[in-house]
């Protein structure tokens, strides 16, 4: 209780203060907002979080957005309604990407570009959808709406998402790092991407200086993006991705960075602010699909060595039986047939199942094997029910991957 506490209350600062970011920078001409930094927030929380839980981070973002609102000037009507569009499109947002993960997991591993190209494509309809949705209730309510605040709306919300969507993701589907053996390499390739960021979006560029002998230093930054997409690991992309982004964001509301151009600073700023925007959907966007590459590729070469290990370890066995095993539930998938196991009528589909197929119990050991760090494939001597008599098998699983699988065998021994 008191860590979901402390949750609610990190949330609560970071969504707050990224609101307040975004309404203090609004266009000079109404009050709508050219970015929209909290939307990432929620729409991350939202992935990381059980459902049961979400009526309380959108009942938070939607008061939250009500009274921030009001506090810059809105109409209580007005603010009412902006919380409204957050808290529809963004649970919506989210919903279709659980939902996609939900049905397609193959395609998301076997093809990360077709399943990455369909998630983006989901989200411009979402985004784009709940903005003419809100600017239609907004004249409906006889508020005076320009036609480009569609796409202010729809492209703050969009870049929120894309920014925050590779933390969320790596957060929830890939095994925590070491961060006390974060490789060196690493660590300087987060030094350098850090520094480009402040470095281009700390200082003034005028029209003459933007160009650097005909190369714009965006240019640079993209590049080291996304180079260092393909070498990072996901968390730490993730954090790189959303600084990016809140850097970005800020330092072109004031002013400047290379999407600022002319001298009128705040008439540069608000427009300059729809390109970095696009900018960083793009970049996050492209990154992500590029460490999912990577990544899908460094998977395939521990799986590979996985299996090489199983066949040295159970190279005298006279017959044997391969799974995967799926953590955190310990579902298992198995290769081939398991009736010579266990016969057709036994469903081992669970790790506690496949201990109830065997005389004797061997989950305590796994367990143990799990805390002490998995440095060598878990051995266990096993005895397989099966109809009346018991047979003796050797289980062999590797330590676990990436993405929360362990592969192993059980050989029947001579």
């Amino acid at each position: 209780m008191v860590k979901f506490t402390l949750q609610w209350l990190a949330f609560c600062l970071l969504w707050s203060g990224l609101a307040m970011l975004s309404l203090d920078s609004r266009d000079p001409w109404s009050f709508s907002t050219t970015s929209w930094l909290a939307g990432g927030i929620l729409f991350g929380t939202l992935l990381l979080s059980r459902m049961r839980t979400w009526p309380l981070w959108l009942v938070t973002s939607m008061v939250l957005h009500i009274l921030c609102g009001f506090y810059i000037g809105r109409p209580l009507p007005l603010a009412a309604l902006f919380a409204v569009f957050d808290g529809l499109s963004i649970p919506f947002c989210a919903i279709a990407f659980l939902v996609l993960d939900r049905f397609w997991p193959e395609q998301e591993r076997v093809r990360p570009l077709f399943f990455s190209l369909l998630e983006n494509g989901v989200l411009i309809v979402l985004t784009f959808s709940a903005g003419t949705l809100l600017t239609l209730c907004l004249q409906y309510s006889n508020y005076d709406i320009e036609p480009l605040h569609l796409v202010s709306w729809s492209l703050a919300l969009l870049t929120g998402c894309l920014a925050f969507w590779p933390l969320a993701w790596t957060i929830k589907k890939i095994s925590q790092p070491d961060w006390g053996e974060l490789w060196r390499k690493e660590k300087i390739i987060l030094i350098i991407n850090t520094a480009l960021i402040f470095a281009l979006f700390s200082q003034n560029f005028s029209a003459p200086k933007a160009i650097i002998s005909g190369f714009n230093p965006i240019y640079l930054l993209l590049t080291s993006l996304l180079l260092s997409a393909l070498c990072l690991n996901g968390r730490t992309l993730g954090i790189l991705l959303v600084m990016h982004y809140v850097v970005a964001i800020k330092g072109t509301l004031e002013g400047l960075g290379p999407f600022v151009r002319s001298h009128d600073t705040v008439s540069s700023a608000t427009w300059g602010i729809w390109n970095v925007q696009w900018y960083v959907a793009f970049t996050s966007s492209l990154a992500f699909i590029l460490y999912r590459f990577a990544e899908k590729y460094r998977l395939q070469q521990k799986r590979q060595a996985g299996r090489e290990q199983l066949e040295v370890a159970l190279s005298v066995a006279a017959t044997q039986i391969s799974f995967r095993l799926i953590l955190p539930e310990r579902k298992l998938t198995w290769v081939g047939p398991i009736s010579h196991f266990f016969g057709h009528d036994f469903p081992v589909v669970t790790l506690a199942l496949l201990e109830a197929g065997c005389k004797s119990p061997f989950i305590e050991e796994f367990e143990s094997w799990l805390r002490s760090g998995q440095h060598e494939l878990f051995r266990q001597h096993i005895m397989v029910l099966k109809s009346d008599e018991s047979i003796p098998c050797l289980l062999v699983i590797t330590p676990e991957l990436p993405d929360n699988t362990m592969s192993g065998s059980i050989a029947v021994l001579a």
